[in-house]
């Protein structure tokens, strides 16, 4: 008669099979996880460099910052300076240069904002059209443009209103005509800008240059709309008083360019960050 076999023992090891495959896929999952968040900086500004260079001036998006038409260390952003250098081996010079001469054409190169009819006018050749017709009426000294990281500015001397009042004079309705015509049927966001200088003002209507600021640039956005049908919802108004100066306010012609109003054409990114 065959000898009965005793019973096998429970193995009541074997959760620890299991617990250490967990264990192993999660220090793998980790490893992984402090990988990818370890960016080595300067291969990193060698691919942006070499993206834009490859690219030959197409804009990125790179949230407030704008990178610098200027080259070297001389760069004026954070980002643009940050990636000049960490870009500094010998062998990346080529890359480097190539790529500071590709990052030049971007002054002409700004984002493009689309026509309702299907024509795309960057706002850089929206500047130009605005310059020229300013030189052709004369009218370079009391209007002034500039591009900055918002897009393009269009800033109306003083001449657009009476001391301490907020109510257009003729000279500014004829600058405001000469004006609506090359902004109108942009598919951008316009932005109406008061400031003021420094000299205090108490009056019934205006307590201070905050309440003259922004109804000087509430005064221009409802011209605009009731004159030249501006869409309203494309048209905001906002008033700095004197607290965005671009000349200092110690000689009489820098409190006179302060005294302004801008019409801020948005580029596309910033349009898309305006209340909807």
């Amino acid at each position: 008669m065959r000898k009965k076999r005793p019973p096998e023992h429970a193995n009541h090891e074997r959760w620890l099979v299991s617990y250490a495959d967990f264990v192993t896929l999660l220090f793998a999952f980790f490893t992984t996880m402090y990988a990818i968040s370890t960016v080595d900086t300067q291969k990193y500004g060698r691919m942006v460099l070499s993206m834009r260079a490859s690219f030959n001036g197409t804009v990125f998006p790179t949230g407030s910052e704008t990178l610098s038409l200027s080259s070297g260390k001389d760069a004026s952003t954070p980002l643009s300076r940050d990636l000049y250098e960490q870009v500094d081996s010998p062998k990346d010079k080529v890359l480097k240069e190539y790529a500071v001469q590709s990052i030049k054409g971007l002054k002409t190169n700004y984002v493009s904002d689309a026509l309702p009819k299907g024509g795309a006018v960057t706002l850089a050749r929206l500047k130009q059209d605005v310059d020229a017709l300013l030189k052709s009426r004369a009218l370079t000294t009391k209007v002034r443009t500039r591009m900055d990281p918002r897009g393009l500015a269009i800033s109306l001397g003083e001449g657009c209103f009476d001391s301490g009042s907020d109510q257009i004079k003729a000279e500014g309705r004829d600058l405001l005509d000469a004006l609506a015509p090359q902004l109108l049927g942009r598919n951008s966001q316009v932005r109406i800008e008061g400031h003021t200088d420094p000299v205090p003002i108490q009056t019934l209507r205006f307590p201070s240059n905050w309440e003259l600021s922004t109804a000087r640039a509430t005064a221009i956005t409802r011209y605009l709309v009731e004159v030249y049908s501006f869409t309203p919802a494309q048209l905001s108004a906002a008033g700095y008083a004197e607290y965005r100066p671009v000349a200092p306010n110690d000689t009489p012609d820098g409190r006179a360019r302060n005294r302004r109003v801008d019409i801020v054409v948005l580029s596309t990114n910033y349009s898309k960050t305006e209340p909807r």
